[in-house]
């Protein structure tokens, strides 16, 4: 019987997961918020916000196929998937394969998200006319599409970098017709046929 009370209390004095599953999507790079980290999971706030509660979800461990979700999405953004494994009480021996399958099928490129200004429509129509002329007659489509992929860096360089003063800057915010850096002429706007 006292073996009985001595257990009861060895489990009730484990931590919670949550506040480990929260240190590990706080050190995302990007950082995910709780809502993000749902959206990644296809789940809801208050369903992914449960699991870092730690007092609604009193459990040292999560359920194993939540956490291999958890370790995909947080490996996408820098964190060692064989740490978040381990919030599913998995020994050493059990992680090692688990975080290698996430390794594997992760993919090799990272998105980020970063405010880029592009030069005028008329500077683009430039450009693209002096890509096209390196597709070859009869190109197929996926081939025209690959030239054009690889030639675009080049590209872009060519028409030379943007540098937008405080006159061009206030003029785009005050809805004025800016003129492109590239080509000094204006830039079009959409027509507002009805």
């Amino acid at each position: 019987m006292n073996r009985r009370v001595q257990k009861f209390h060895t489990q009730s004095d484990m931590p919670s997961v949550g506040p480990k599953l929260k240190a590990l999507r706080s050190r995302a790079q990007p950082t995910l918020t709780i809502r993000k980290m749902a959206e990644e999971l296809g789940i809801g706030y208050s369903r992914y916000a449960y699991f870092e509660d730690e007092k609604r979800y009193k459990k040292a461990t999560l359920p194993l196929d939540m956490t291999r979700a958890i370790a995909d999405v947080l490996a996408r953004y820098g964190v060692d998937p064989a740490e978040v494994m381990a919030l599913a009480g998995l020994t050493d021996a059990e992680v090692e394969p688990e975080a290698r399958d996430i390794e594997a099928h992760r993919p090799t490129l990272v998105s980020i998200n970063l405010p880029v200004v592009l030069p005028s429509e008329a500077a683009l129509r430039d450009m693209f006319r002096s890509l096209l002329v390196l597709v070859p007659e009869g190109a197929t489509k996926d081939e025209a599409a690959a030239i054009l992929a690889r030639r675009l860096p080049s590209g872009l360089a060519a028409i030379g970098p943007l540098s937008l003063d405080q006159a061009s800057v206030a003029s785009l915010v005050s809805g004025e017709v800016a003129r492109s850096p590239a080509t000094d002429r204006p830039a079009s706007r959409p027509s507002s046929r009805t």
